[in-house]
């Protein structure tokens, strides 16, 4: 079979005999499903719908810290003077900046490179 690496997909045409480009060896081209889907659709005309499943982790995430919120303001129901705190506030607004800084420049990181 001429091969070099395993897995690999192969295709059988309907008519002639397999060429090489009819081998599809996954260690060299990638494990991406596009480019599966791509290499399937160029051989038998079939279109392969990718759908990627929903991540959950930022909804989860976010639920956990607001239960936690709430779970410390019911816990010091009686002394919420540190809701009236700047130095809470200013904390606070430095977190919160600092997660969106780093988001954004992580993001045009993953975009330009």
């Amino acid at each position: 079979l001429s091969m070099n690496s395993a897995p690999t997909f192969l295709h059988f045409p309907s008519k002639g005999k397999p060429r090489r480009s009819d081998t599809y060896e996954l260690q060299v081209k990638g494990f991406s499903a596009e480019q599966l889907a791509r290499w399937v659709a160029d051989r038998t005309d079939v279109q392969i719908r990718i759908i990627r499943p929903p991540n959950y982790a930022g909804p989860l995430l976010l639920g956990f810290l607001l239960a936690v919120i709430g779970g410390l303001a019911y816990l010091r129901r009686n002394n919420l003077e540190f809701l009236f705190n700047k130095n809470v506030w200013a904390f606070s607004a430095l977190v919160i900046c600092t997660h969106v800084y780093m988001s954004v420049t992580a993001l045009f990181i993953y975009i330009v490179f």
